[in-house]
């Protein structure tokens, strides 16, 4: 992911309005590639060949940048360390745990007054770990493919 809180092509396609945006990048979290080249390479979507071609050739870049992150993550995996194999679920766990735990200390109305700079940040964090986490099996799937 970029810096401006989503994939290049997800941002390229919210800039030119392209009223198909989210079909697109929620086809690329979940792994389903084939449907997101599908909705870009249309010739009826109302995008230009230019901006179509730009999108195609920045989402084979984002590909490839998940891409090597599974790669890395593989890489982890042989390791002989317990923390290097493991860090990731257990961030996704912890995350997991803390939102639950917020969200019933919430329902309970116990008075603990959590800053909303911290919800937000337990927010950012456990969308940017269940899409890495979730999200990097279906580009592995569709490496299998290729």
């Amino acid at each position: 992911m970029n810096k401006k809180d989503g994939t290049k092509v997800g941002n390229f396609l919210r800039k030119i309005n392209f009223s198909k945006a989210a079909q697109v990048v929620g086809s690329l979290v979940t792994g389903d590639i084939k449907s997101a080249i599908d909705v870009i390479s249309n010739k009826d979507n109302g995008m230009t060949p230019e901006e179509r071609e730009f999108a195609l050739t920045i989402m084979k870049l984002d590909i490839e940048e998940m891409e090597s992150v599974t790669r890395r993550w593989e890489s982890d995996n042989m390791a002989d360390s317990f923390l290097t194999k493991n860090v990731r679920p257990l961030s996704l766990v912890f995350l997991t745990v803390a939102t639950v735990v917020l969200i019933y200390l919430d329902s309970f109305n116990v008075s603990i007054e959590v800053p909303s700079e911290w919800i937000e940040l337990l927010k950012s964090l456990l969308l940017g770990v269940y899409i890495a986490y979730f999200g990097s099996r279906g580009i592995e799937k569709y490496r299998n493919i290729k």
